[in-house]
Protein backbone atom coordinates (compact mmCIF):
# COMPACT_ATOMS: atom_id res chain seq x y z
CA UNK A 1 0.00 0.00 0.00
CA UNK A 2 1.30 3.48 -1.21
CA UNK A 3 2.36 4.96 2.22
CA UNK A 4 0.87 8.45 2.85
CA UNK A 5 1.96 11.74 2.80
CA UNK A 6 1.43 14.01 5.33
CA UNK A 7 2.05 17.96 4.95
CA UNK A 8 2.98 20.04 7.15
CA UNK A 9 2.37 23.82 7.16
CA UNK A 10 3.95 26.87 9.07
CA UNK A 11 4.14 29.96 8.61
CA UNK A 12 7.46 31.60 9.66
CA UNK A 13 7.40 35.53 10.29
CA UNK A 14 10.49 36.48 12.41
CA UNK A 15 11.14 33.91 14.94
CA UNK A 16 14.76 33.64 14.75
CA UNK A 17 14.92 32.83 18.08
CA UNK A 18 12.33 29.88 18.57
CA UNK A 19 12.31 28.73 14.42
CA UNK A 20 14.74 25.91 14.32
CA UNK A 21 13.45 24.09 17.44
CA UNK A 22 9.85 23.76 15.48
CA UNK A 23 11.66 22.56 12.76
CA UNK A 24 13.90 20.19 14.06
CA UNK A 25 10.82 18.90 15.55
CA UNK A 26 9.06 18.31 12.25
CA UNK A 27 12.18 16.57 10.76
CA UNK A 28 12.87 14.35 13.79
CA UNK A 29 8.83 13.03 13.31
CA UNK A 30 8.55 9.15 13.75
CA UNK A 31 7.04 9.27 10.45
CA UNK A 32 8.84 10.16 8.03
CA UNK A 33 7.19 10.71 4.75
CA UNK A 34 6.32 14.35 5.03
CA UNK A 35 5.94 17.49 2.64
CA UNK A 36 7.16 20.45 5.41
CA UNK A 37 5.88 23.69 4.17
CA UNK A 38 8.00 26.68 5.61
CA UNK A 39 6.28 30.15 4.05
CA UNK A 40 8.38 32.81 4.78
CA UNK A 41 6.12 35.86 5.10
CA UNK A 42 8.41 38.33 4.69
CA UNK A 43 10.36 38.14 7.30
CA UNK A 44 12.91 41.14 8.41
CA UNK A 45 15.14 39.20 11.01
CA UNK A 46 17.38 35.94 9.65
CA UNK A 47 14.36 33.45 9.82
CA UNK A 48 14.34 33.33 5.74
CA UNK A 49 17.83 32.67 5.55
CA UNK A 50 17.61 30.03 8.05
CA UNK A 51 15.06 28.39 5.96
CA UNK A 52 17.22 28.93 3.05
CA UNK A 53 20.36 26.62 4.50
CA UNK A 54 17.97 23.99 5.29
CA UNK A 55 19.26 20.92 2.83
CA UNK A 56 16.24 18.26 3.92
CA UNK A 57 14.85 17.42 0.08
CA UNK A 58 10.99 17.38 2.30
CA UNK A 59 11.30 20.40 2.94
CA UNK A 60 10.03 23.35 0.41
CA UNK A 61 10.87 26.80 0.83
CA UNK A 62 8.41 29.51 0.12
CA UNK A 63 9.20 33.10 0.21
CA UNK A 64 6.36 35.85 0.22
CA UNK A 65 5.65 39.59 0.78
CA UNK A 66 4.45 39.90 3.94
CA UNK A 67 0.69 38.87 4.53
CA UNK A 68 -0.14 38.04 7.19
CA UNK A 69 -0.31 34.80 9.21
CA UNK A 70 -3.71 33.90 7.59
CA UNK A 71 -1.93 34.68 4.58
CA UNK A 72 0.53 32.26 4.93
CA UNK A 73 -1.00 29.34 5.89
CA UNK A 74 -3.48 29.54 2.85
CA UNK A 75 -0.35 30.02 1.19
CA UNK A 76 0.61 26.73 2.51
CA UNK A 77 -3.03 25.12 1.80
CA UNK A 78 -2.61 26.17 -2.17
CA UNK A 79 0.40 24.59 -2.25
CA UNK A 80 0.18 21.30 0.21
CA UNK A 81 -0.14 17.52 -1.96
CA UNK A 82 -0.74 15.63 0.76
CA UNK A 83 -3.31 13.18 2.22
CA UNK A 84 -3.19 14.40 5.23
CA UNK A 85 -2.64 17.90 7.24
CA UNK A 86 -1.28 19.19 9.96
CA UNK A 87 -0.48 23.34 10.98
CA UNK A 88 2.64 24.09 13.26
CA UNK A 89 3.27 28.08 14.60
CA UNK A 90 6.72 28.43 14.24
CA UNK A 91 7.61 29.54 17.64
CA UNK A 92 6.14 26.34 18.98
CA UNK A 93 7.27 22.59 18.94
CA UNK A 94 5.80 19.10 18.02
CA UNK A 95 6.13 15.62 19.97
CA UNK A 96 8.33 13.21 17.72
CA UNK A 97 5.46 10.77 17.74
CA UNK A 98 2.62 13.33 16.64
CA UNK A 99 2.11 11.83 13.08
CA UNK A 100 2.98 8.92 13.91
CA UNK A 101 0.34 8.27 16.16
CA UNK A 102 -2.57 10.98 14.33
CA UNK A 103 -1.91 8.72 10.72
CA UNK A 104 -2.31 5.65 12.58
CA UNK A 105 -5.66 6.67 14.66
CA UNK A 106 -7.18 8.38 11.22
CA UNK A 107 -6.53 5.16 9.17
CA UNK A 108 -7.40 2.65 11.67
CA UNK A 109 -10.77 4.98 12.85
CA UNK A 110 -11.45 5.78 8.99
CA UNK A 111 -11.47 9.84 11.34
CA UNK A 112 -11.64 12.77 8.74
CA UNK A 113 -10.09 14.85 11.95
CA UNK A 114 -8.20 13.92 14.23
CA UNK A 115 -7.95 16.17 17.79
CA UNK A 116 -5.47 16.21 20.34
CA UNK A 117 -4.20 18.53 23.06
CA UNK A 118 -0.88 20.22 24.30
CA UNK A 119 1.24 21.49 26.80
CA UNK A 120 1.00 25.44 27.47
CA UNK A 121 4.85 26.49 27.65
CA UNK A 122 6.10 29.49 29.46
CA UNK A 123 9.45 31.56 29.64
CA UNK A 124 10.36 29.34 32.36
CA UNK A 125 9.81 26.27 30.98
CA UNK A 126 7.04 25.31 33.28
CA UNK A 127 4.46 23.17 31.32
CA UNK A 128 0.62 22.77 31.75
CA UNK A 129 -1.37 19.87 30.73
CA UNK A 130 -4.69 21.04 28.65
CA UNK A 131 -7.22 19.04 29.11
CA UNK A 132 -9.81 19.14 26.46
CA UNK A 133 -13.13 17.93 27.69
CA UNK A 134 -16.17 20.13 28.02
CA UNK A 135 -18.42 18.00 26.20
CA UNK A 136 -19.06 20.70 23.37
CA UNK A 137 -17.66 19.98 19.97
CA UNK A 138 -16.52 23.36 19.14
CA UNK A 139 -15.71 24.94 22.53
CA UNK A 140 -13.48 21.57 23.44
CA UNK A 141 -12.02 21.12 19.95
CA UNK A 142 -11.00 25.07 20.46
CA UNK A 143 -10.59 27.57 17.17
CA UNK A 144 -7.01 27.02 16.80
CA UNK A 145 -5.69 25.20 13.67
CA UNK A 146 -2.57 23.47 15.26
CA UNK A 147 -4.22 20.44 17.49
CA UNK A 148 -5.74 19.51 14.60
CA UNK A 149 -4.55 16.52 11.91
CA UNK A 150 -7.01 16.89 8.84
CA UNK A 151 -7.78 14.56 5.59
CA UNK A 152 -6.44 17.22 3.21
CA UNK A 153 -10.61 16.91 1.76
CA UNK A 154 -11.76 18.85 4.82
CA UNK A 155 -9.78 21.87 3.81
CA UNK A 156 -10.31 21.72 0.02
CA UNK A 157 -12.45 24.63 -0.59
CA UNK A 158 -12.12 26.86 2.60
CA UNK A 159 -9.07 29.47 3.40
CA UNK A 160 -8.24 31.81 6.33
CA UNK A 161 -10.21 35.47 6.03
CA UNK A 162 -7.10 37.89 5.33
CA UNK A 163 -6.80 41.13 7.17
CA UNK A 164 -7.85 41.18 10.65
CA UNK A 165 -7.44 39.52 14.01
CA UNK A 166 -8.64 35.83 14.94
CA UNK A 167 -8.81 34.94 11.20
CA UNK A 168 -8.57 31.08 12.93
CA UNK A 169 -11.90 31.39 15.09
CA UNK A 170 -13.52 32.65 11.12
CA UNK A 171 -12.44 29.05 9.94
CA UNK A 172 -11.29 26.64 12.07
CA UNK A 173 -15.12 25.89 13.57
CA UNK A 174 -16.48 25.38 10.17
CA UNK A 175 -14.05 22.50 9.65
CA UNK A 176 -14.71 21.01 12.50
CA UNK A 177 -18.43 20.71 12.02
CA UNK A 178 -17.81 19.95 8.81
CA UNK A 179 -16.00 16.56 9.66
CA UNK A 180 -17.90 13.53 9.44
CA UNK A 181 -16.15 11.38 11.85
CA UNK A 182 -13.94 13.57 14.48
CA UNK A 183 -11.73 11.55 16.88
CA UNK A 184 -10.35 12.94 20.07
CA UNK A 185 -7.29 11.93 21.74
CA UNK A 186 -6.10 12.98 25.34
CA UNK A 187 -2.44 12.55 24.41
CA UNK A 188 -0.49 15.96 24.59
CA UNK A 189 1.03 16.28 20.94
CA UNK A 190 1.71 20.05 21.02
CA UNK A 191 4.12 22.14 23.04
CA UNK A 192 2.37 26.30 22.90
CA UNK A 193 4.37 28.80 23.63
CA UNK A 194 2.28 31.20 25.71
CA UNK A 195 4.17 34.39 26.72
CA UNK A 196 5.31 35.27 23.60
CA UNK A 197 5.39 39.33 24.08
CA UNK A 198 4.48 39.99 19.75
CA UNK A 199 1.91 37.31 20.23
CA UNK A 200 -1.18 38.55 18.96
CA UNK A 201 -3.29 36.78 21.98
CA UNK A 202 -1.00 38.68 24.14
CA UNK A 203 -1.26 42.29 22.57
CA UNK A 204 -3.64 44.71 24.33
CA UNK A 205 -4.23 47.48 21.46
CA UNK A 206 -7.41 49.49 22.52
CA UNK A 207 -10.21 47.49 21.51
CA UNK A 208 -8.80 45.20 19.10
CA UNK A 209 -9.88 42.14 20.59
CA UNK A 210 -13.57 42.72 19.35
CA UNK A 211 -12.50 41.43 15.76
CA UNK A 212 -13.67 38.48 17.34
CA UNK A 213 -17.09 39.49 16.65
CA UNK A 214 -17.36 39.99 12.78
CA UNK A 215 -15.06 36.49 12.96
CA UNK A 216 -17.89 34.83 14.87
CA UNK A 217 -20.00 36.16 11.91
CA UNK A 218 -18.15 35.15 9.27
CA UNK A 219 -18.35 30.90 10.64
CA UNK A 220 -21.45 31.39 10.63
CA UNK A 221 -21.23 32.74 6.60
CA UNK A 222 -19.09 29.56 6.53
CA UNK A 223 -21.07 26.99 7.85
CA UNK A 224 -24.17 28.54 5.94
CA UNK A 225 -21.87 28.35 2.70
CA UNK A 226 -21.07 24.54 3.58
CA UNK A 227 -24.26 23.57 4.24
CA UNK A 228 -23.58 22.68 7.96
CA UNK A 229 -25.74 25.47 9.59
CA UNK A 230 -28.80 23.53 10.32
CA UNK A 231 -28.38 21.16 13.20
CA UNK A 232 -25.30 22.95 14.70
CA UNK A 233 -27.17 26.47 16.01
CA UNK A 234 -26.69 25.44 18.93
CA UNK A 235 -22.73 24.63 18.64
CA UNK A 236 -22.86 28.20 17.19
CA UNK A 237 -24.57 29.73 20.06
CA UNK A 238 -22.00 28.49 22.71
CA UNK A 239 -19.09 29.28 20.23
CA UNK A 240 -20.16 32.44 20.48
CA UNK A 241 -20.93 32.43 24.37
CA UNK A 242 -17.30 31.09 24.59
CA UNK A 243 -15.20 33.69 22.43
CA UNK A 244 -17.74 35.91 23.12
CA UNK A 245 -18.43 36.38 26.29
CA UNK A 246 -15.76 34.19 28.63
CA UNK A 247 -12.78 34.84 27.24
CA UNK A 248 -13.35 38.80 25.79
CA UNK A 249 -15.12 39.63 29.03
CA UNK A 250 -13.02 37.41 31.51
CA UNK A 251 -9.33 37.61 29.56
CA UNK A 252 -9.19 40.39 27.25
CA UNK A 253 -11.34 43.48 28.94
CA UNK A 254 -10.42 42.94 32.27
CA UNK A 255 -6.75 44.11 31.17
CA UNK A 256 -7.70 47.27 30.07
CA UNK A 257 -6.38 50.18 32.44
CA UNK A 258 -9.23 52.55 31.06
CA UNK A 259 -12.80 52.03 32.97
CA UNK A 260 -14.25 54.17 30.15
CA UNK A 261 -12.96 51.42 27.54
CA UNK A 262 -13.85 48.46 29.65
CA UNK A 263 -17.52 49.73 29.91
CA UNK A 264 -17.47 50.82 26.25
CA UNK A 265 -16.32 47.31 25.06
CA UNK A 266 -18.28 45.45 27.69
CA UNK A 267 -21.28 47.32 26.22
CA UNK A 268 -20.90 46.50 22.42
CA UNK A 269 -20.59 42.65 23.74
CA UNK A 270 -23.82 43.19 25.81
CA UNK A 271 -25.62 44.32 22.08
CA UNK A 272 -24.32 42.01 19.86
CA UNK A 273 -25.33 39.28 22.58
CA UNK A 274 -28.70 40.25 23.44
CA UNK A 275 -29.28 41.06 19.00
CA UNK A 276 -27.90 37.45 18.38
CA UNK A 277 -29.46 35.44 21.60
CA UNK A 278 -31.36 37.19 23.67
CA UNK A 279 -32.21 34.61 25.75
CA UNK A 280 -28.70 33.50 26.10
CA UNK A 281 -28.80 33.57 29.89
CA UNK A 282 -30.94 30.28 30.07
CA UNK A 283 -28.61 28.76 27.02
CA UNK A 284 -27.09 26.67 29.75
CA UNK A 285 -23.83 27.13 28.27
CA UNK A 286 -21.35 26.29 31.04
CA UNK A 287 -17.43 27.74 30.57
CA UNK A 288 -15.26 25.39 33.43
CA UNK A 289 -15.67 23.08 36.19
CA UNK A 290 -17.02 23.40 39.39
CA UNK A 291 -16.50 26.55 41.81
CA UNK A 292 -14.42 28.29 38.93
CA UNK A 293 -17.48 27.79 36.19
CA UNK A 294 -19.77 29.80 39.13
CA UNK A 295 -17.32 32.49 39.17
CA UNK A 296 -17.13 33.04 35.55
CA UNK A 297 -20.50 32.87 34.98
CA UNK A 298 -21.10 35.40 38.38
CA UNK A 299 -18.56 37.52 36.98
CA UNK A 300 -20.07 37.90 33.43
CA UNK A 301 -23.47 38.97 34.84
CA UNK A 302 -22.04 41.22 36.64
CA UNK A 303 -19.69 43.02 33.56
CA UNK A 304 -22.67 42.72 31.57
CA UNK A 305 -24.73 44.51 34.05
CA UNK A 306 -22.03 47.11 34.25
CA UNK A 307 -20.69 46.32 37.88
CA UNK A 308 -17.22 46.42 36.42
CA UNK A 309 -15.48 46.71 40.28
CA UNK A 310 -17.90 44.40 41.74
CA UNK A 311 -16.97 42.35 38.88
CA UNK A 312 -13.10 42.86 39.49
CA UNK A 313 -13.15 41.47 42.81
CA UNK A 314 -15.37 38.66 42.65
CA UNK A 315 -12.61 37.43 38.97
CA UNK A 316 -10.04 39.79 38.04
CA UNK A 317 -8.21 39.82 41.93
CA UNK A 318 -8.48 35.90 42.05
CA UNK A 319 -7.42 35.44 38.30
CA UNK A 320 -4.32 37.46 38.64
CA UNK A 321 -3.16 35.98 42.17
CA UNK A 322 -3.65 32.58 40.41
CA UNK A 323 -1.55 33.90 36.85
CA UNK A 324 1.32 34.99 39.19
CA UNK A 325 1.02 31.95 41.28
CA UNK A 326 1.19 29.55 38.20
CA UNK A 327 2.84 31.14 35.89
CA UNK A 328 0.11 31.07 33.19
Amino acid sequence: MKEKLVSVIVPVYNVEKDLMRCVNSILNQTYPHLEILLIDDGSTDSSGEMIDQLTDTRVKKIHQLNSGQAGARNTGLNLATGDYIVMVDSDDWIQENLVEVCLKTAEESHADLVLFTSYNVNQEGKKQYVPRNSGYLLTDAGSVPWNKFYDSQLLRDIRFPLGTWYEDLGMIPAVVLRAKNPVKLDEALYFYQTDRMDSQSNLKQDLKFLEVIPMLQHVEAEMKRLKIYNGNEQELEWLYMEHLVYRTVLRKIIDLKSIKLRKEALREVKQVLEERFPRWRKNGYSSGHGLTAKLKKISVRLYLAGFVRLGDWVWKVPFEKRRQKTGF
